[in-house]
């Protein structure tokens, strides 16, 4: 037979376990939401780019106005005058990547990942370099782009744009400094339209 004293001690042993459960579910709900909420206020969940955008941003419409200024591309052009012209371009986006390398987001990972960007920026613009190099020689390359990734085929440039529209940078992007240009017409777009 069981005895009255042992379930009463197993009832009150259960709502305090209950009770225990219960709290630390709170504790942790209340956590969640508080870091939800400081995350938020700290700007980390939309905008990792942060403190760095006003610099970025003017650092790109200064290129895209010195990229403009040279002028119209003509097709008919020997391969000399085409090389000198994407050196040209390259030395404004190598400028545009210096002034990026400057701006502090104000965030470890929003830095990070600016970083890496300009550090793809710079990859883009040795890829330039190379095929300027060639182009020099008659040697017009196909398929200049580097790769993101050994063995991938989206170029790197793809993972710029990303950035740009993740950003949203759209001043910044690959088509609209036509970055990724060699030896087409140059199409330099206003992003306001």
């Amino acid at each position: 037979m069981n005895d009255p004293d042992d379930d009463a001690e197993f009832d009150a042993s259960a709502v305090r376990a209950n009770r225990l459960t219960l709290a630390v579910l709170a504790v942790g709900f209340v956590g969640v939401l508080a870091a939800i909420i400081g995350g938020i206020a700290l700007g980390r969940s939309g905008e990792p780019i942060g403190d760095a955008r006003a610099a970025v941003e003017a650092a790109c419409e200064q290129a895209s106005a010195e990229l403009v200024a040279l002028g119209p591309l003509d097709e008919a052009i020997d391969d000399a005058r085409l090389a000198d012209r994407i050196d040209a371009e390259s030395a404004i986006l190598r400028g545009m990547v210096a002034t990026i390398r400057d701006a502090r987001t104000g965030n470890t990972d929003g830095q990070r990942a600016l970083d890496a960007w300009a550090g793809d920026w710079e990859r883009l613009i040795d890829a330039r370099d190379v095929a300027e190099e060639r182009i020099r020689t008659g040697d017009h390359p196909a398929g200049w782009l580097p790769p993101v990734a050994p063995g991938e085929i989206e170029g790197v440039d793809g993972r710029l744009d990303e950035y740009s529209r993740r950003e949203q940078i759209p001043g910044c992007a690959t088509d609209v400094l036509q970055a990724d240009n060699l030896d087409g017409k140059r199409t330099y777009r206003d992003v306001d339209a």
